[in-house]
């Protein structure tokens, strides 16, 4: 599929907000299933704002009628520019953004600002009124879907090479999209969110193109975004919005880079730029107003806010009115003072106190405002857990990585490198000894021989002792593999390219057990080798149902739901090994001894399940679960964590809005809160 049938120009959005078919050969293709990506795309458009709408009113604390302070942006320095701007107003604020990109020819916008400016919260207004707008479109114009995405997800290793050429890397961002509105937090099936990106029904707003490099470094992710974005189709520059911060965005314009090619230019070409502005006393006064109206039209705001009013009417340039000109820490000071406090008492603070003393109030209240969802975390706990996060995370940004990102399913790093791999050997190693000690002990209570008489049987045993070395060795080098089960894959292309490799499963386990049939019937029997024969096939089938339906997940609706699926796959794939070797030694005993009947059989699924046992270990020795699982107790030993499970604790965070979620990965809401937060926690990491 070319890239001209993503994002290409298929839409043009009027002034009113109505879309219309653009090219006539995608419109002439699309009847015969227009009424379908129809239903799909309504479907994505309202979890979108359903999900969108929460989002927002975490970020905004607001469980009402969210509503944020008029930002306002201006067209940025005709530098950050390349070949030609886009046309359309040359400001805006939050109220007019739509219209604003609406008014764009190419659909295509650039939105920066400082830490803290407001972007995610414009982009999300854009989103839910775009959304707002296509519900008033007739049905037979069709639908553009503006979906938000976490660009710092978007991980791939080829992404740092500067040798991958940007089509691959479009190809690679266009299927990453695909997973994104495909996941478990949309309604969407993997293939009908290609068919609705393949049409061009989806907008994707990439947020956070400024967080997909560690701080500091080379911005090779972020540059390698860009240029498959700069990837032409037959139709045009393909319609996107991203987010980023102004400095970021000046450090790619300025790059000169061996893997940019002649020609290539280091922004997004073809677009329009604005500029986040700080807000100004009128609006920082109109957005106070809102959320503490007065008890009568006349009164304006509530009594205990009617000082910090005056004083920002009166002194527009003192600490507290530049603090608060800042969407980042209006927030925070709303948050603050939501249900009670006096924010008089901030007139009085000096400049460099404000900041801290804000934060220093925001975490009790929080805890304060969400014991109604049952957790019963106290503030020290909620501070300590935190600051044990906020430390790990800036560990990372020393040795080069993320220093936003918090991934569940490494929690093992924030217990230590060494300890956790340790433990996880020794227990994981240990499981598979005792399960090949007790089949061996159930083949010795039936036939009383330790060591089989046979060679056959003497390879098994020589192949469980290969089996611990294995372990042994995989689970002491391991990171972590992150692992889940989606049956969507199955009506994707690549799931049934997949179908048909791991069909080489089931034949391969058919030819090894034929082999290994004819030798063994030398001892025990025609029938026990052909009973050998499905023992191994059902492996077979094991494995190529895993090869199939694993997959790494790429986006949760809730923190704690990454390790789920984890844990899922772990559960799954230890019990069709389990039941597979059961069922086969179980049917090649039954061969060996038919008048014994069902006794036969049972003893054979019995030595058949403690094999499947250590065969599943071996499987899934390297996944995240055995690590993460090891990582909790030794925290909460520690009393780095709660003593509870880990995925509540992140979930409320989530749900207070301490945490926000970019992927799989999760944040602190606040970059101040990081880092404040972290500054006294000990270095036990």
């Amino acid at each position: 599929m070319s890239r001209s049938t993503i994002w290409g120009s298929v839409f043009q959005i009027q002034s009113d907000g109505d879309v219309i078919l653009q090219n006539p050969v995608i419109a002439s293709a699309l009847p015969h299933q227009h009424q379908a990506l129809l239903g799909w795309a309504k479907a994505l458009a309202d979890s979108v704002r359903r999900q969108e709408a929460g989002v927002r009113a975490r970020l905004l604390a607001d469980d009402s009628t969210p509503k944020a302070a008029d930002l306002e942006f201006h067209r940025a320095e005709l530098d950050l520019v390349r070949w030609r701007e886009d046309e359309g107003a040359g400001s805006g604020s939050l109220t007019s953004i739509a219209a604003f990109h609406t008014g764009l020819r190419q659909g295509r916008l650039v939105v920066l600002g400082n830490a803290g400016a407001g972007k995610t919260v414009l982009v999300m207004q854009l989103l839910l009124d775009l959304i707002t707008s296509q519900e008033r479109a007739p049905a037979e114009r069709g639908r553009l879907v503006p979906v938000r995405l976490s660009l710092p997800s978007f991980e791939d290793s080829r992404l740092t090479s500067p040798d991958v050429p940007p089509s691959t890397v479009a190809g690679l961002l266009d299927e990453w999209i695909v997973r994104q509105i495909s996941s478990g937090a949309h309604p969407l099936k993997r293939r009908q969110a290609r068919e609705l990106v393949q049409a061009g029904w989806v907008l994707p707003i990439l947020d956070g193109l400024d967080e997909m490099d560690p701080d500091g470094a080379f911005p090779a992710r972020a540059l390698a975004v860009i240029r498959a974005l700069n990837t032409p189709g037959h139709y045009g520059p393909q319609p996107v919005v991203i987010t980023c911060r102004a400095d970021l965005y000046r450090r790619l314009e300025q790059t000169t880079s061996s893997a940019m090619r002649r020609g290539e230019v280091p922004v997004l070409q073809d677009a329009a730029v604005v500029t986040l502005q700080p807000l100004d006393i009128d609006r920082v006064r109109q957005h106070l107003e809102y959320r503490f109206p007065g008890r009568s039209s006349e009164a304006g705001v509530e009594d205990r806010w009617r000082p910090v009013i005056t004083h920002l009417t009166d002194h527009p340039d003192s600490p507290l009115a530049q603090l608060l000109c800042s969407p980042l820490w209006l927030f925070v000071t709303v948050a603050t003072y939501l249900d009670h406090g006096q924010p008089e008492e901030l007139i009085r603070l000096p400049a460099d106190k404000l900041r801290d003393f804000l934060l220093a109030r925001l975490l009790p209240e929080s805890v304060a405002q969400h014991q109604h969802l049952g957790t019963g975390y106290s503030e020290s706990e909620v501070r300590q857990w935190l600051g044990t996060l906020a430390h790990h995370l800036a560990i990372a940004r020393q040795r080069g990585h993320s220093g936003t990102d918090f991934y569940p399913h490494q929690l093992w790093r924030v217990a230590g490198h060494h300890l956790p791999r340790i433990l996880s050997t020794a227990a994981q190693g240990a499981l598979t000894t005792l399960f090949l000690l007790l089949a061996l002990s159930q083949y010795h209570s039936k036939t009383s021989y330790w060591i089989p008489p046979y060679a056959p049987g003497r390879s098994l045993l020589l192949a469980g002792l290969l089996l611990v070395v294995w372990v042994t060795v995989r689970t002491a080098r391991t990171d972590g593999r992150l692992r889940g089960l989606d049956t969507s894959l199955l009506r994707t292309p690549s799931g049934r390219h997949r179908m048909l490799f791991a069909l080489l499963w089931p034949v391969a386990g058919w030819a090894v057990g034929y082999a290994f049939g004819l030798w063994f019937s030398q001892g025990y029997g025609p029938r026990v080798g052909q009973a050998h024969r499905l023992a191994f096939v059902s492996i077979g089938l094991v494995l190529a149902t895993e090869v199939v339906l694993a997959h790494r997940p790429s986006a949760v609706s809730r923190p704690s739901r990454l390790m789920g699926q984890a844990l899922a796959f772990q559960a799954v794939v230890l019990t069709c090994y389990a039941l597979a070797l059961s069922a086969g030694f179980g049917a090649m005993n039954l061969a060996a001894y038919p008048w014994l009947s069902w006794t036969a059989f049972g003893d054979g699924a019995v030595l058949g399940l403690w094999m499947g046992l250590a065969i599943g270990i071996v499987r899934t020795c390297d996944s995240s679960w055995a690590l993460y699982a090891i990582a909790v107790v030794i925290l909460i030993v520690r009393r780095r964590f709660p003593r509870r499970r880990l995925g509540p604790f992140l979930d409320w965070a989530y749900d207070a809005g301490l945490f926000r979620l970019s992927g799989i990965a999760v944040q602190f809401r606040h970059h101040a809160l990081q880092d404040w937060i972290g500054k006294d926690t000990p270095t036990a990491s």
